[in-house]
Parts: structure tokens; C-alpha cells; sequence
């Protein structure tokens, strides 16, 4: 796992239950980042940086309104987490 300075910032915001929620996302991301329980999908005209995986950004939830985006990389097999907050400002500031 690899964690942008954005997502660390918008994570040191949020208050302790909904650090708990993104905790409980990213332990399902890395060990299965397609887990229903997050209704993981591809970011809209997003590309992502280092284009492991290809040049998706991918969604995940933590609840019905907090989000994690997340990309393949920097390297084969590793996912870094982009960013993390409420549905709007998680995917307007990815």
C-alpha cells in the first residue's frame, strides 16, 4: 500500500469513526479490491499516475457517503490509496 499526502491530509481530518470505516475499506482493498462490500468502479475522466494497471482510478466506498480512491501501482502488485473524504470532495479533489 502506498498513501498519497492528499489522502493522509483529508484521512487526519475526519473524526475516529470515520477513520474507522476508511481502516475497514482499505483492509478490503488489499486483499480484495473488488469485495462487494466496497462497489468498487472506475473514476470518469480520471487518469491515474503511474499506469501499473492501466490508466484507471478506481472509487471504493467505506459508507454510504465516505469514499477512498485508489490506483494500481507504483509498482506491479501495490495499490495506492489517491484520497479519502465525503463523496463530493473525495472525487472533485482527486
Amino acid at each position: 500500500m502506498n498513501f498519497e499526502i492528499k489522502f493522509l491530509t483529508n484521512y487526519s481530518q475526519l473524526n475516529a469513526k470515520e477513520q474507522k470505516a476508511i481502516d475497514k475499506a482499505i483492509t478490503f482493498l488489499s486483499t480484495n479490491p473488488r469485495h462487494s462490500a466496497l462497489n468498487t468502479h472506475k473514476a470518469i475522466n480520471v487518469k491515474a499516475k503511474y499506469r501499473v494497471g492501466g490508466d484507471d482510478v478506481f472509487i471504493a466506498y467505506a459508507t454510504k457517503k465516505i469514499r477512498v480512491t485508489f490506483e494500481y501501482g507504483p509498482k506491479p502488485g501495490m495499490i495506492t490509496i489517491r484520497n479519502c473524504g465525503y463523496h463530493d470532495e473525495c472525487e472533485r479533489g482527486m
